[in-house]
């Protein structure tokens, strides 16, 4: 089975890196129950300028996932919990103002606890956590899955990064007051996808660690 996924992968490395980039650049962050074949899809329709599709896509899978992702989320971090819930209660009462400035937090919470960096914050000039992926020794199938958190994405852009009729889910622009229509489904749901990101690609690398520290 892994000789198998394996060759699946080396087949599709370099539409996949570029799936996650296109994805990342429009908010939206992998599900790593995603098949890698369908990411590169929605790779390649997103190049070929289909974006409304995609995105229509996207709504659905994340919302037919929501109660899933909630589950193994607080599961990875229970300590958590009584806040990401209640992030997931306002997202399904349509309080998307609420729940997207909660869930950013808990992503930059999360990160912080698993590799004491944080997803919006930036040192040297890089985000904090393309330190901690310039660091870990990984092959290319986890590297590339990682690159998501080295990337200066819209997402995390500062102001001077930002060019002028900038429209894209911004997490300065919405804690500070910048932006005062973000509060859509399609933004919610890209908050989810990046909290479902980040705690189960960072989980996943606790793990390694773990089983390494525990082999030693």
């Amino acid at each position: 089975a892994f000789k198998e996924l394996n060759s699946t992968f080396n087949s599709l490395e370099p539409g996949l890196q570029k799936a996650l980039l296109l994805l990342a650049s429009r908010g939206w962050f992998i599900d790593l129950e995603m098949s890698l074949p369908d990411l590169v899809n929605l790779g390649k329709a997103l190049s070929d300028g289909n974006v409304e599709q995609v995105e229509a896509d996207l709504v659905e899978y994340f919302s037919s996932r929501i109660d899933d992702i909630e589950e193994s989320v607080t599961t990875r971090f229970p300590k958590r919990e009584k806040i990401i819930r209640a992030a997931f209660m306002a997202h399904r009462r349509d309080e998307y103002e609420l729940s997207i400035p909660i869930l950013f937090a808990q992503t930059d919470g999360i990160c912080k606890d698993v590799v004491n960096q944080y997803f919006f914050m930036k040192l040297h000039g890089k985000p904090g956590t393309a330190i901690y992926v310039e660091q870990v020794s990984i092959d290319n199938f986890r590297g590339i899955l990682l690159q998501p958190l080295a990337w200066d994405l819209p997402i995390r852009a500062s102001e001077n990064r930002r060019e002028q009729g900038f429209n894209e889910l911004n997490r300065h622009m919405v804690l500070h007051g910048e932006s005062l229509n973000y509060g859509t489904n399609i933004n919610g749901l890209k908050a989810v996808s990046l909290i479902n990101y980040v705690a189960h690609i960072l989980h996943s690398e606790s793990d390694r660690s773990n089983q390494l520290d525990n082999q030693c």
